[in-house]
C-alpha cells in the first residue's frame, strides 16, 4: 500500500489549528505504519489543565489521515451540559495530495439531545460531525477546548492512545494540576512514563509522548479493549461535584463518595409504611421479606431512565419514586433499599457495568473509570441479588448482562469490589421436544415443546411481558428456524420463583429440507442448528475469550411419510469433545420414524491465542455435523 501522508510541521502551529491552501507531502512513514491500519494520526495533542478540585479545562487537537471506509476518524462527537460547554470547536479536510478541500467551523456542527435509545429526560447533549470524501485517504483535523466540571473530574478521561486499526505517528498528553492536588495516573499495555516539571504558575505538569506505534488488529473473542490497548488512565485524590466532595485514590473512597449521593434520600412517607406493614404481614423470614417487598416494587413502579443531575449519579429520593410510581435504575435502588430498611434487612446499591460484550476489568490496587452504567441492589447477609429495573425477575436473578463482572458495593463504610454471580452451564440450559410428522404430499406437522432457563429464557420472558399475543406470535413466525404455514396452540409461559420459562405450540410447515426426484432431503435439526462458527484467523495474537455457557438439548421425532423409507443416515452417532464443550448426537432407526437425541455443551472459556484454530475448529465441526441431512426414498 502507497499511500502519502501530509507532514506536521505545515498543519498544526502552537496557536491552534491553521489551514493553508496547499501543504507538503511525506510519503516516507506510510510503509511501516500502514500494516491492519484504518487510519494514521499523524499528531495527536491532548491537554488537561485542572484549575481547582471543581473546575478545569481539557484541549484537544488530532491530525488524522483516514485510509479505508472502514475507518470512523472521519466522525467526532463531543458530549457536553450546561456546565461544561464546549467552544474552539473547528475542522478541516485535506484530499491525498495535502490540497486544503473544506474548512468547518462550529456552526456547521450538529447539536442534538444525548439520546441513549431508553432514557426519557437526559441534561447531557452532543455535538458532532461526519466528514465524508470521495477519494481515500484523506486528512482530516479536529480541535475544541471543553469546560471540565462535575463527573469529568472525578473520572477524569484516560487517553486511549490506539483503538484497533489505528496506527499512531505522534501523540502527547499534558496534564497540569494545582501541586496542592495529586494526580493519579498509570500505563495500561505500554510503558511509557511521565515527564514531571514544576511550572512557574504553582502547577505541577505531567508530559506522556508515544512515537510510531503500529496499529493492533481486532480480533473477535478477544479480551476487553482495556486489557489489549494502550492507555494512560487519570485520577485525581480530589474532586469537588456540586458540593460533594470525593477522591479517586481507591475504590473505598470513590464507593463513601457515591454514598455521599444516596445520603438522606431513603425516607420514607407514612402512607408507605402502612401499605409495607400490609405486604410484610405474616412474613417469618428475611428471605420472604425481601421477596415480598421485591413483588410490591415490581408491580407499582416501573422502569424509567431518566439522566439528570450530577452526571446522572445521584437517585431521586425513595418519596419521589412512591409519589410518581417510576424511577430509573438508581432511584428503583435507592427505594428498594429504603423499604428493605424499613424491614430491617440492610442492603447496598451496587454500581456495574451492564453489557453484552466483555466487562470492563477492574484493578483493585488503582481506581480508574470503570465505565459503570447501571445500578442493582445487593443484601449481604441472605447473599441476594435485586435487579430493581425488571418488573418480573424473580429474586436473585441479575440476567445475563450483569452476570460474572466486577462491581462496587457503594456505602458509607466505603466502596467495595465484588463479583456478581456467574451463570453455567447448567443455567443456562434449553431442551427441546419436538414430533415432525411428514405427510406424503410434503406438508409436516409439528408439535414442540421447550423450557428455557437462565439466560437462555430472557428473550421468552421479555415477549410474555412486553408483547402482545398477537405481537409474541409474529415475532414467533420470524425467528423460529421452520419454514411456518401456520402456528397455533401458542403457549409461553414464565415461572415467578425462577429464571425459567416453557413455549409449547403446534405448526403446519411448508416444507423440511428438499425433494429431487423420488428422494427426499431432510435435516437432522431444523430447529435450532449451529450455523455460525468463529472466523478462521491466522497468527492470532489475543487470547481467546468467550464468556457464555450454555446446554442445548433436543429430542426430535420424526414420523416419515407412507410410502418413504430410510435409503440413507449420515451416522447413528456422532461425538465432539474438548475444552470448549461437548457435542453428541444419538439416531435410532424404528418403523416409519427416526428419533434423534442431541445435546450441545458450550463452556465459558480463557485460553491462550495458539488455542484459538482448535476453538473455531470445534464450532465448525459443531456446525457441519448440525447441517445433515437423511436421505428418504420412495
Amino acid at each position: 500500500m502507497n499511500v502519502k501522508l501530509i507532514t506536521l510541521s505545515t498543519m498544526l502551529c502552537l496557536g491552534g489549528l491553521t489551514a493553508f491552501a496547499q501543504i507538503d507531502l511525506a510519503p516516507k512513514f506510510i510503509d511501516s505504519l500502514a500494516k491492519n491500519a484504518k487510519e494514521i494520526v499523524l499528531e495527536e495533542k491532548i491537554k488537561i489543565r485542572l484549575n481547582s478540585p471543581a473546575e478545569g479545562l481539557y484541549t484537544y487537537r488530532k491530525l488524522v489521515t483516514v485510509l479505508n471506509n472502514s475507518s470512523k476518524a472521519n466522525a467526532i462527537y463531543v458530549v457536553y451540559d450546561a456546565e461544561t460547554p464546549v467552544s474552539q470547536l473547528k475542522a478541516n479536510l485535506y484530499n491525498q495530495f495535502g490540497i486544503l478541500v473544506r474548512k468547518i467551523k462550529k456552526e456547521e456542527f450538529e447539536d442534538f439531545a444525548a439520546v441513549d435509545g431508553f432514557s426519557i429526560y437526559q441534561d447531557n447533549r452532543v455535538k458532532g460531525m461526519v466528514i465524508t470524501h470521495t477519494e481515500y485517504p484523506f486528512t482530516v483535523e479536529w480541535e475544541y477546548e471543553q469546560k471540565m466540571k462535575g463527573p469529568t473530574l472525578a473520572l477524569l478521561p484516560d487517553w486511549d492512545i490506539q483503538h484497533y486499526g489505528t496506527a499512531v505517528q505522534s501523540g502527547e498528553l499534558v496534564v497540569e494540576v494545582p501541586v496542592t492536588l495529586q494526580l493519579l495516573y498509570r500505563s495500561v499495555n505500554i510503558d511509557t512514563k511521565p515527564s514531571i516539571n514544576t511550572l512557574k504558575d504553582g502547577y505541577q505538569q505531567y508530559t506522556w509522548r508515544v512515537n510510531q506505534l503500529k496499529a493492533i488488529k481486532e480480533e473477535p473473542y478477544a479480551p476487553h479493549p482495556d486489557q489489549v490497548l494502550p492507555q494512560v488512565q487519570l485520577g485525581s485524590n480530589t474532586f469537588l461535584i456540586a458540593n460533594y466532595a470525593g477522591s479517586m485514590s481507591t475504590w473505598k473512597d470513590f464507593g463513601r463518595f457515591m454514598a455521599s449521593l444516596y445520603r438522606g434520600r431513603d425516607e420514607l412517607p407514612s402512607e408507605l409504611k402502612t401499605e409495607l406493614d400490609a405486604v410484610l404481614a405474616g412474613s417469618t423470614t428475611n428471605t420472604e421479606k425481601i421477596e415480598r417487598l421485591y413483588r410490591y416494587m415490581q408491580g407499582k413502579m416501573r422502569y424509567v431512565s431518566v439522566q439528570l443531575g450530577i452526571g446522572g449519579w445521584q437517585p431521586f429520593s425513595a418519596e419521589y419514586v412512591y409519589r410518581n410510581k417510576y424511577g430509573d435504575c438508581k432511584a428503583l435502588s435507592n427505594f428498594m433499599k429504603a423499604v428493605l430498611g424499613y424491614a430491617n434487612i440492610r442492603a447496598f446499591p451496587v454500581a456495574i457495568q451492564n453489557t453484552e460484550e466483555v466487562p470492563k476489568t477492574l484493578d483493585e490496587k488503582f481506581a480508574s473509570d470503570p465505565s459503570f452504567n447501571h445500578v442493582v441492589l445487593y443484601v449481604p447477609a441472605e447473599k441476594i441479588w435485586l435487579e430493581c429495573t425488571s418488573a418480573d425477575y424473580p429474586i436473585n436473578y441479575l440476567g445475563e448482562d450483569n452476570a460474572d463482572r466486577q462491581v462496587l458495593l457503594i456505602s458509607e463504610e466505603g466502596g467495595q469490589l465484588l463479583r456478581t454471580p456467574a451463570l453455567s452451564g447448567n443455567d443456562n440450559r434449553e431442551h427441546w421436544q419436538a414430533e415432525f410428522n411428514i405427510e406424503t404430499e410434503g406438508q409436516i406437522v409439528n408439535t414442540v415443546k421447550a423450557d428455557f432457563f437462565g439466560a437462555n429464557h430472557e428473550i421468552y420472558r421479555a415477549l410474555k411481558g412486553q408483547l402482545a399475543a398477537k405481537d409474541r406470535k409474529e415475532w414467533l413466525e420470524k425467528n423460529l428456524n421452520l419454514a411456518l404455514f401456520s402456528l397455533d396452540s401458542l403457549q409461553l409461559n414464565c415461572a415467578t420463583a425462577t429464571a425459567q420459562a416453557s413455549l409449547a405450540f403446534k405448526a403446519e410447515l411448508s416444507r423440511m429440507g428438499s425433494r429431487s426426484g423420488k428422494r427426499w432431503f431432510v435435516p437432522f435439526n431444523p430447529l435450532n442448528p449451529l450455523t455460525k462458527a468463529p472466523v478462521k484467523a491466522e497468527d492470532r495474537q489475543q487470547r481467546v475469550i468467550s464468556r457464555k455457557a450454555y446446554v442445548q438439548e433436543s429430542e426430535l421425532s420424526f414420523i416419515l411419510p407412507a410410502g418413504y423409507q430410510v435409503e440413507s443416515l449420515p451416522f447413528t452417532e456422532k461425538k465432539l469433545e474438548g475444552p470448549f464443550g461437548k457435542f453428541q448426537v444419538n439416531v435410532v432407526q424404528e418403523a416409519g420414524k427416526i428419533q434423534i437425541k442431541r445435546r450441545l455443551q458450550i463452556e465459558a472459556v480463557d485460553l491462550p491465542a495458539s488455542e484459538y484454530a482448535a476453538f473455531s475448529n470445534f464450532y465448525r465441526e459443531v456446525a457441519k455435523w448440525d447441517g445433515v441431512k437423511m436421505v428418504l426414498v420412495k
